[in-house]
């Protein structure tokens, strides 16, 4: 594997810098797989990194994506460093602590070949959330002691960090240059000191100063319950509290938005710890499910649910929600948690009421934030999906069951398969063969069958698992066959073959299979259908695909009689297109072409086709059976060289189904259109001269 390291000349010229691209790409990348596989990439070289061996420039461009990503893309340094952090002992559990060692060294390379002064700032940032605070000062503690440098130089520092490499500010790159927020830190630095009050989980007692902040704007009664609130620890007690607060709220006439926004805002602050935490339960079962809504938070939610659309009194409440959920944006899918959690879990009639009546809580909370709702349920559970994948897989089934209008969405719907695992995928499965799912829309399938071309294979493999199970007819899958590339949607093209093996060959069906090109070779999909087709339809395969060609190749003859009106094919594909498939159908299957049906066929294509089309599917006419009496100009002559055949020898492949006089002189009429000028009527088995 060849590497390449810049020389110092183009590092310090206008060329965008490799942290800038490589930022760009975990932005703009949607799979969860090819995210993992790209954070795996970038921080490969510091898992056994030795200093005497390898190259500095190697581990540089992961630690400069996490340093200058820390203005305006947080995330990606967030998730950089846990990603860091998670590796150690699940890359290799045997080797783990050759890993740490690995890191370790990359990261005394990093501070002693001075890419960057100190690591401080970074393992250190304000802005990290406590679980990531805490699980990067286990695995790298001896980096996230402060440089020890004079207070007045830090400045400085950050200085020559923003300046690092010459990269200029005003060329193109991948974080914007905004004001750094200022580091603050000291001799007593504790563990929290540094992280703001809004960012992390309340270790113990809340600190008496702290008071004043929550109940900041709030005034009698309002801010003695908000502080009541606030330095309660007791969980049942917290809940009696917020009732108070709740009943305050709605009970309140004199309350202005001003207030009602305050509110909102202080409750944010307070219920912090709630809002942070990972409220689904590892087990899932009713009574943990209950114990897990029976928090303060979900008082206010249940409080709301219980006032009907009638009551003005919800609405005081749905502008607190609202500036809350404007505050934490958590407290949407906290709200659809609770919808679905606190609705009965049996399959009866009475379940479905409350569900369905429990949704429009959400609808009203979306319309008091002036948002659409299929806009704001994909917002809040994309958000799920980054907070808790279990939980976002909790709440599909409701979600597509309270809120009908979301079935078919495709955004929702990508969220979902690019979220799941295969355990997941199986449940989701399981509730759909049980009926107690429905994902999907008649009028939007094809649609959404058109968007999922461009996901990922895993994303297109859950999506047509769950196709399966809902038994959707093959002819809602059929209009976008026609496009299908055989090299670019192959997982499509896989499900749909598997799905029309099951099925029994019909006019429209073939119609759609033949319409598909004949190039390239690599293309098995007609050839593999057919062919399937061929082992247990054989005869009524014969008989449509003759059908169809027989509409394409109408015969000149003005004296043909015929037993109806003619099959008419709306759309059919061109003949070129249907000997083509015929021709490379050809092999293996030279039975199929001894039918009746399909010998009749090609003997009438053949006088259709051009003397170019006659050469280029030679081999496919050289199967027409034809007696050597045909040859034979003399008038008055019988041609029907198949009538012959089967008079004098019954066991031929060919069968026929019944000697009557109207088919075989329509036969003879196939064979040779110019019949000669006689009013008398011809014998039909052969006259006795013959």
């Amino acid at each position: 594997v060849g590497v390449i390291h810049p020389t110092n000349e183009l590092l310090c010229s206008d060329i965008i810098p490799r942290w800038a691209v490589i930022g760009w790409l975990l932005t703009t990348t949607t799979s969860n797989i090819a995210i993992s596989n790209a954070k795996l990439a970038l921080f490969y070289d510091w898992l056994f990194f030795e200093p005497d061996k390898d190259n500095i420039m190697n581990i540089e461009p992961a630690i400069l994506v996490m340093h200058h990503s820390m203005r305006t893309h947080f995330a990606v340094t967030a998730s950089l460093l846990d990603f860091l952090c998670r590796i150690i002992p699940n890359f290799y559990p045997a080797l783990s602590d050759k890993v740490r060692q690995g890191i370790y060294s990359s990261l005394r390379q990093i501070l002693e070949k001075r890419v960057l002064p100190t690591l401080y700032p970074l393992f250190e940032h304000s802005r990290l959330d406590r679980e990531l605070k805490i699980m990067v000062r286990e695995n790298f503690l001896e980096f996230c002691c402060p440089p020890t440098i004079e207070g007045s130089k830090i400045d400085d520092i950050k200085e020559d960090m923003v300046n690092h490499n010459h990269i200029d500010p005003s060329e193109p790159v991948f974080s914007d240059e905004e004001g750094e927020p200022i580091i603050k830190h000291g001799a007593e630095d504790e563990d929290d000191d540094d992280i703001p009050l809004a960012k992390v989980k309340l270790k113990g007692s809340p600190l008496p100063e702290d008071k004043l902040e929550m109940s900041h704007g709030l005034e009698g009664v309002l801010k003695q319950t908000m502080d009541k609130l606030h330095s309660e620890t007791d969980n049942e007690m917290k809940c009696e509290v917020m009732e108070r607060l709740v009943q305050i709220i709605i009970q309140d006439d004199d309350l202005d938005n001003d207030m009602l926004a305050t509110l909102g805002n202080c409750l944010c602050s307070v219920l912090q710890d709630q809002l942070s935490d990972n409220i689904f339960p590892q087990k899932v079962t009713e009574e943990s499910i209950e114990d897990s809504i029976g928090r303060p938070l979900f008082v206010l939610f249940r409080n709301l649910c219980e006032l009907t659309e009638e009551d003005s009194r919800r609405l005081p409440l749905l502008s607190v929600i609202s500036e809350m959920y404007n505050q934490q944006q958590r407290i949407g899918y906290l709200l659809l948690y609770y919808l679905q959690a606190s609705s009965p879990s049996d399959d009866g009639e009475g379940s479905k009421i409350s569900s369905n009546g429990k949704s429009h809580v959400y609808k009203d909370l979306c319309i008091t934030l002036d948002k659409e709702l299929e806009a704001c349920l994909l917002s809040d559970l994309k958000l799920c999906q980054e907070d808790d994948v279990q939980l976002l897989c909790w709440l599909v089934p409701g979600i597509y069951s309270q809120f009908p209008n979301v079935v078919g969405n495709v955004p929702l719907l990508h969220l979902v398969v690019s979220t799941v695992d295969a355990r997941q995928l199986q449940e989701l499965v399981c509730k759909v063969v049980q009926g107690r799912l429905v994902m999907f829309r008649g009028d939007s399938f094809v649609t959404l069958l058109s968007a999922s071309l461009l996901w990922e294979t895993f994303e297109q493999f859950c999506l047509w698992q769950l196709v399966t199970a809902h038994n959707i007819p093959i002819d809602n899958i059929l209009p976008i066959l026609p496009r299908l590339e055989y090299i670019n949607h192959s997982e499509a093209l896989t499900s749909i073959l598997l799905m029309l093996k099951q099925e029994k060959p019909t006019a429209e069906l073939v119609k759609h299979i033949l319409s598909r090109d004949v190039k390239p070779d690599g293309d098995l999909f007609v050839v593999s259908v057919l062919r399937s087709w061929c082992r247990e339809y054989e005869d009524r395969l014969g008989e449509l695909i003759a059908n169809i060609l027989s509409s394409k190749c109408p015969t000149s003859s003005p004296n043909k009689r015929k037993r109806g009106p003619p099959v008419k094919v709306t759309g059919t594909p061109a003949v070129e297109k249907i000997l083509g498939h015929l021709d490379r159908l050809r092999p293996g299957c030279r039975q199929f072409y001894k039918l009746e049906a399909m010998q009749k066929t090609l003997q009438q294509a053949q006088s259709f086709c051009t003397d170019v089309q006659r050469n280029l599917f030679s081999n496919l006419f050289a199967l027409v059976e034809v007696d050597d009496s045909n040859k034979g100009k003399g008038r008055g002559r019988k041609p029907n060289s198949i009538t012959t055949n089967l008079k004098s020898k019954p066991n031929r492949v060919i069968k026929s189904v019944s000697d009557t006089s109207e088919e075989s002189s329509e036969e003879e009429e196939i064979v040779k259109p110019k019949q000669a000028k006689k009013r008398k009527k011809i014998n039909p088995v052969g006259s006795d001269s013959d």
